[in-house]
C-alpha cells in the first residue's frame, strides 16, 4: 500500500497583500469611533460620579447635622487637599463645620474625585482634558439636606471635553453632559442641547 502525499497550500502573496490592504480599511473606519466611544463613556462616568458625590454629600449632612459641601479642587489627592476656582474635573466632598464652602485645616474629606484626564494634562496635549464648568464654585447642602444659598453656590455644571458641547453624530444630543442641581440638592444629567446652551457656560477647547 502506498504512501499518501498530502499537499498543505500556504496564502500567495497576492491573497496576503488583500487581507492587509481590508484590514487597514476596516481600522480606518472603526478606530475614530472607538475613540469617541471612549470618550463618551468617560463623560458619563465622570458625570455619574458627580452625581454620587452630590448624593453623599446630602447624606452625611443630614447624618452628621452638619453642613457638608463640595468644590472643585487642584489637589483633591494630597493631604492638605483645598478648594480652588474653575475646574470641576476634580473636586472634593468635605465636613464643612463653618459653612463657608472653603476646606479649612481639620475638616474631614469625606470623598476625592482625582480626575479622568487619561493622559491629556499636557500643555502639548489637550484633545483629552476633561473640563468641568459651572455657574459657581461650591455646594453646601445643610442639616436639612437642602443646599445652602451662598453667594458663589453652583447650581449648574457642564462636563465635556475637546469636543465641546456640539452635537453628537448622528444624534440630537450634545456630546457634553449637564448636570442641573435643585434646592433639595437632588441632581439629574441632561444632554439636551438646549437647556445646556441657555446656561452659558462655555466650555474650554
Amino acid at each position: 500500500m502506498g504512501k499518501q502525499t498530502v499537499s498543505i497550500r500556504g496564502f500567495t502573496l497576492m491573497e496576503l497583500m488583500i487581507v492587509i490592504a481590508l484590514a487597514a480599511v476596516i481600522l480606518a473606519i472603526g478606530a475614530p469611533n472607538f475613540r469617541d466611544f471612549r470618550l463618551n463613556n468617560r463623560l458619563t462616568a465622570v458625570a455619574n460620579d458627580f452625581l454620587a458625590s452630590v448624593t453623599l454629600a446630602r447624606t452625611e449632612a443630614v447624618k452628621r447635622q452638619q453642613s457638608v459641601s463640595l468644590c472643585a479642587s487642584d489637589n483633591p489627592a494630597a493631604a492638605t487637599a483645598s478648594c480652588a476656582d474653575g475646574n470641576f474635573a476634580r473636586w472634593i466632598v468635605f465636613e464643612d463645620a463653618n459653612g463657608d464652602c472653603e476646606r479649612d485645616a481639620g475638616e474631614p474629606i469625606l470623598r476625592a474625585e482625582v480626575g479622568r484626564d487619561e493622559g491629556g494634562d499636557s500643555d502639548s496635549d489637550t484633545s483629552r482634558q476633561l473640563r468641568g464648568v459651572a455657574d459657581g464654585n461650591c455646594i453646601s447642602i445643610g442639616r436639612t439636606g437642602f443646599t445652602r444659598d451662598l453667594p458663589d453656590s453652583a447650581t449648574r455644571f457642564v462636563f465635556c471635553d475637546a469636543r465641546g458641547t456640539d452635537l453628537q453624530p448622528g444624534t440630537d444630543q450634545s456630546v457634553g453632559r449637564g448636570i442641573i442641581l435643585n434646592r433639595t440638592a437632588r441632581a439629574q444629567i441632561t444632554r439636551d442641547p438646549a437647556i445646556i446652551d441657555s446656561w452659558e457656560l462655555e466650555c474650554p477647547p
